[in-house]
């Protein structure tokens, strides 16, 4: 009997993180009303919908939430996480893009996601940031281009 194994490849989810400087501020937002670590700070952020670059999706999830503006050119990817403690406790992979040149001055565009908006020091970064963000932030600044968390 002649039978073929096909092997299911395993899809990671993507999700982008903008990391946007002023000097040595970050811009961080405060999670509100998601279920999902709201009261928790973390960089602007969200899920690669498909059909566009990673760096498409960065510049949209970075007008989305702020209204800041920056081209997907402009996006410069500072580090790459792959975690195991997602919003639905599976694995995924985090981009960490650092936008420069941007446009605008920050605001809360989905209010209905987010009560907080500000700019806080590289040494100083709130401790209800949220850890995987911290991880990818931190480590994506100094310069290492690849960590795991939640493993």
């Amino acid at each position: 009997m002649n039978s073929t194994l096909v092997r299911q490849r395993y899809a990671l989810n993507a999700s982008v993180f903008v990391v946007v400087r002023r000097g040595d501020d970050i811009l961080l937002l405060r999670r509100a009303n998601t279920g999902w670590n709201d009261g928790q700070w973390s960089l602007p952020a969200g899920g690669h919908d498909g059909g566009e670059t990673l760096e498409q999706a960065a510049a949209r999830e970075l007008r989305e939430e702020t209204g800041i503006e920056a081209h997907a050119h402009d996006m410069r990817l500072i580090h790459l996480l792959h975690a195991r403690a997602g919003d639905h406790g599976g694995e995924w992979l985090g981009m960490f893009f650092l936008a420069t040149p941007w446009r605008g001055d920050p605001a809360i565009v989905e209010s209905g996601k987010h009560d907080g908006l500000g700019w806080f020091p590289l040494h100083a970064l709130p401790e209800t940031l949220i850890g995987y963000t911290r991880q990818g932030l931190q480590l994506g600044l100094q310069g290492t281009a690849y960590s795991t968390f939640g493993w």
